[in-house]
Parts: structure tokens; sequence; C-alpha cells
């Protein structure tokens, strides 16, 4: 486990930046520009400190010995915001949840990306609800959410659809519902059609998934996401 490893040191190779000399400490640091005025630019440092306490609390325990990302998987995060759609595939135990979480990582710091919770917000007496900037979400729990018998459907599914990075780690593991199913290519669908970033492991390759969640969504993954392969032995059984 590398529960007490200092963040410092567990996100070193992800290109976490330095702080600016003249940090102030509060995320601001104070500068001259050509014609001798003072002014201030944020640190990137303190940045990239709040991206790394984010992702951390995204990150169970197990899973944050810090590993190489793929080749594929790194090209795709030097894509930054303009990354699509990441499809890990392979045999169980090859460790794509591990690559899953360190691609998640590696994009935060790449793009600035501070995960958060869904909050709510308020201008002027209007509330409005802001969905989670990073979601990172096992396909079986998000099925659970999405069943008819819950009071609110809607919710996870605008909260897919609208955070800025979506994870959705062993997708085929159990069949949905046709209602779930519909709700899945809804969320989809619409990430594919504003070309947000999403990444999902399995265990099947997309188009072999039309079984599970309907040909639609398969499609939409076959068309719109990088498949890479995640070849290897089970690491569970090896352990």
């Amino acid at each position: 486990m590398v529960d007490d490893t200092p963040i410092a040191d567990l996100f070193r190779d992800l290109g976490m930046p330095p702080h600016h000399e003249n940090c102030d400490g509060y995320g601001w640091a104070n500068v001259d520009d050509e014609n001798g005025h003072m002014g201030a630019i944020r640190c990137m440092g303190c940045a990239g400190e709040n991206v790394a306490a984010g992702v951390l609390a995204l990150i169970p325990v197990r899973f944050r010995k810090p590993i190489e990302l793929l080749p594929a998987v790194a090209e795709w995060v030097k894509r930054g915001n303009q990354a699509e759609g990441l499809f890990l595939c392979g045999n169980v135990g090859t460790g794509k949840t591990h690559q899953a979480y360190w691609a998640m990582a590696a994009w935060c710091f790449r793009t600035l990306t501070t995960p958060a919770s869904a909050r709510v917000s308020e201008t002027y007496g209007e509330q409005r609800r802001i969905p989670p900037s990073v979601k990172f979400i096992r396909a079986t729990t998000l099925f659970d959410e999405l069943r008819p018998s819950n009071q609110n459907t809607r919710q996870p599914v605008v909260d897919s659809q609208g955070a800025r990075l979506l994870i959705l780690d062993d997708l085929g593991a159990e069949k949905p519902s046709e209602f779930t199913c519909e709700k899945l290519y809804e969320i989809v669908d619409q990430r594919y059609a504003d070309a947000k970033p999403m990444i999902v492991t399995s265990n099947v390759p997309p188009r072999a998934l039309s079984d599970q969640v309907g040909e639609r969504v398969a499609s939409r993954f076959a068309e719109y996401c990088e498949v890479v392969p995640v070849t290897g032995p089970d690491r569970r059984k090896s352990a």
C-alpha cells in the first residue's frame, strides 16, 4: 500500500507543475510585467496541488501504486481536452482499472482539472446543480442508480453527461434492463455528440457488448472510442 506516500512523490511523473518562485501560498504569484507594473498570475504549483488532492480522493488505496501508462493511453492523455473515447479491453485481472485510474490522474494534471463532486450553486436566488468535474463509477453501480424504481433516475444521467471526464469501469459485468440500456445510451450519445472524453473498461471489445448494452451503445463505443488492449496474466492470481 502507498497510503502514506507524499503527494508530490506519488504524482511526480504525471507532470505535477512546480510552484512559482514568488508564490504567495494562496494560489497566486506576484510578477512584474515588461513595463515594471506589478500583477498577479496563477501559481501552477498550487493548482497542481489542488488537482492532486482531488485525484487522491478518487483513487482507492489499492490502486494508488504508480504505474506506467500503456503507450496508446499516454498518447490519449496528451490530447487533453481534445481527447475523446478510450476503451480499455482485456481479460479479468490484467490491470484495466488500474490503468483507468492513472489515465484519469494524468488527464487531470494535463488539463488542470480538479476532481470535484456535484454541487448546487445559487446565483441571484436561483439554484443550479453543477455536475461533478470528474466521475469515476462502476457500471453496475451506475445501473443501480438508473433503475426505474429509484426516485430520481434523471440526475445520474445529467451528471454523467455533464462531467468533464467520465470513467465507466467494468462494463459488461452484468446485463442491464431495457430501461437502463436506454439511459446508458442517453449518456453515451450525449458525450459522443459533445466530443467529451470518456474512459471505459471492459472484458470484451465494443462490438461484442451489443448483447449486454444494446446495439446503439456498442456502435457508439466502436465509433467514438480508441480501443486499447490490456494484456497479460491475471495479476490477482499471481498475487
